[in-house]
């Protein structure tokens, strides 16, 4: 026991633990306690037979409690029980969601990860570029990891004696998100760790993540909370929800307000373009952005994670559906903000076009990409943009027009694609082109 395991631990508010920053070795994780009430009719020897992986290691508990007899206890009398020597259970996890590539890795072997696939104890899971999975717990929590991230999963068992799960999950790189329910017995135990760091929490909304590139540790607290304590300072400080914290190499911890919800840009229109686009309205102390996609709103089927320093991001080969978008800004401190969800809808209906001399006058021709029904609308105005245009020709079906005699000076068109696709029409314009006539 030579190390410490983390600069800090988080610790569910909801039920706050003793902070003790115990040595890293390989049953670390089990190296706590389960607290145990004496009922009538037990003795040592029995719980023994009855809960531990070794019968004969009821001598560990009798020793670590210091108890003279054991085949006498009385009744009511408390117990700790090292996690370790206890029997339990195997716990699974099942894929709910997957999307590109995604490898789960046992022992020697590895394969590509399946929807409604199990994962066991000892399992190592990896994204690719573009690529999450979503993992549900056996009590209704819920783990999921985005791109380029290499997760294993140290613990998932239920203790036999008083029936209290221990779910450990270990992030090597990138991250994860863990929506974690209210725990229902008090040893119940659901932790993710990073290099620098362990969180233990008792049903909160949290993110862990560990940054390779700047050797960073974060966590962002959105719902419920979490107490806090470092290796260089004693008692436990409380990180309520909207609240995060990072921790870089040398020690430097930065504790902050999470960042409000970003404002996006029209965040709800609809999505007819090729690329995918969304904007945000930059606010004091952003200095970027996390735009997620989902098809669901709780995230389970995430499709696309970007961060960028820019206020825009940019998605590329969505089909046509009905999805969800989250943005957080970010922080100098690399630490997230408030998410902020919006639904929008995607219908592909690109149209883009080029205007040129021919032998009988002007040519305006456009290219559409889309599905459905379509015709085009054709506006062309003399001067600026908008008010009453000279030239307004509407359900076109071919990808053209000409017009004639047009007198030198300044013009600008646009060309709308109108498509009709379940029972909706949508119309995409084009921006306005400008078309300059020298005398």
């Amino acid at each position: 026991m030579s190390s410490i395991i983390g600069r800090f631990l988080f610790l569910s508010c909801c039920a706050l633990f003793s902070v003790a920053f115990a040595a890293t070795s390989a049953s670390a994780a089990d190296e706590d306690t389960i607290i145990y009430t004496v009922k009538r009719g037990d003795t040592l020897i029995g719980l023994g037979n009855n809960y531990l992986a070794a019968p004969g290691n009821y001598r560990i508990v009798q020793r670590e409690n210091a108890i003279r007899n054991p085949r006498f206890l009385p009744i009511g009398q408390t117990i700790r029980i090292r996690r370790d020597l206890l029997k339990y259970k195997a716990e699974n996890a099942r894929i709910l969601s997957v999307r590109g590539n995604v490898t789960l890795l046992s022992g020697n072997s590895s394969g590509a990860a399946q929807n409604g696939q199990i994962v066991a104890e000892g399992m190592r899971i990896t994204t690719g570029g573009s690529s999450f999975v979503t993992l549900g717990l056996s009590n209704g929590s819920r783990i999921s990891l985005p791109s380029n991230s290499d997760v294993r999963v140290r613990l998932l068992r239920s203790y036999i004696l008083g029936g209290s799960i221990d779910y450990d999950f270990d992030i090597v790189k990138g991250g994860t998100r863990s929506k974690v329910v209210p725990h229902k017995n008090k040893d119940d135990r659901y932790r993710v760790r990073t290099p620098k760091a362990v969180s233990a929490v008792r049903g909160t909304d949290f993110q862990s993540r560990y940054d390779s590139d700047t050797d960073r540790d974060f966590a962002e607290v959105v719902e419920g909370a979490l107490a806090v304590g470092t290796a260089s300072s004693d008692g436990v400080t409380d990180l309520p929800a909207g609240q995060g914290i990072a921790l870089s190499q040398d020690g430097n911890v930065i504790r902050e307000a999470l960042l409000p919800e970003p404002k996006l840009i029209d965040p709800g229109k609809l999505q007819a373009d090729p690329a995918i686009l969304f904007a945000a309205d930059p606010a004091a102390g952003e200095s970027g952005y996390r735009f997620t996609l989902s098809s669901d709103a709780g995230f389970v089927d995430q499709i696309a994670d970007i961060v960028t320093l820019d206020k825009q991001a940019s998605f590329d080969g969505l089909d046509n559906g009905n999805y969800f978008v989250r943005a957080r800004a970010i922080a100098g401190s690399g630490i997230q903000g408030q998410p902020v969800t919006f639904a929008f809808k995607r219908r592909l209906n690109g149209v883009k076009g080029s205007a040129g001399k021919g032998d009988d006058g002007y040519n305006f021709k456009w290219l559409s990409e889309g599905e459905g029904k379509r015709s085009f609308h054709f506006q062309l105005f003399s001067g600026q943009p908008g008010g009453v245009a000279i030239a307004d020709e509407t359900a076109l079906s071919a990808g053209e027009i000409s017009i004639s005699d047009l007198p030198p000076g300044t013009y600008f068109w646009r060309v709308g694609a109108v498509q009709y696709l379940d029972n909706e029409v949508s119309t995409n314009w084009t921006d306005f082109e400008k078309l300059s006539i020298a005398p």
